[in-house]
């Protein structure tokens, strides 16, 4: 195991565990947000739904049984590029939805969320290639440096919409 593997396995573990946590938390703000986006037929809001946060829910399991990495990077490359779909067809159309990709931000879609995505894509893709190449494993040291950066990427991922907001220019207030 490669430390390029044990870093994609803890960011987009984490990332995916975090994610799949707080949409069930807030699971009915969720599906608003599904249904806003209008990417889905209104009668497969509540399946899709729940699609989304069982396959959110498996890739952090995934990724930690043995033998079952693979397989838990192919559904995260997979379930971002559904995701990126959506929010690339929700910023074409000019619809107002927001992002409840972490279950509590309200903050609308934007460009971040396509960039966010696609490196997450290219982190998942990394994964799979180092899970499927046999190698020898890391030192121990090396491999908690690699998940400790990991970990302080993922949590990069989790807040991007504060972070963002913290750089977005104040709006006039608006006076009637």
């Amino acid at each position: 195991m490669s430390y390029a593997l044990v870093g994609a396995r803890v960011l987009i573990g984490l990332v995916f565990a975090v994610s799949a946590v707080t949409k069930l938390r807030a699971f009915a703000a969720f599906r608003v947000s599904l249904a806003a986006m209008r990417v889905v037929p209104r009668p497969l809001v509540g399946p899709v739904a729940v699609g989304v946060v069982a396959a959110e829910s498996a890739i952090p399991v995934l990724l930690l049984v043995p033998g079952a990495q693979a397989a838990g990077f192919v559904v995260a490359v997979l379930l971002l590029a559904a995701f990126s779909a959506g929010i690339a067809r929700v910023l074409a159309t000019g619809t107002t939805a927001s992002c409840r990709c972490f279950g509590v931000s309200a903050a609308p879609f934007g460009r971040h969320h396509l960039y966010r995505n696609a490196v997450l894509t290219v982190v998942a893709a990394a994964g799979l290639i180092a899970a499927v190449r046999p190698g020898q494993g890391p030192a121990p040291a090396g491999a908690a440096v690699a998940a400790g950066a990991a970990a302080v990427a993922a949590l990069v991922v989790v807040m991007l919409d504060d972070i963002v907001e913290l750089f977005r220019p104040e709006q006039p207030a608006v006076h009637r």
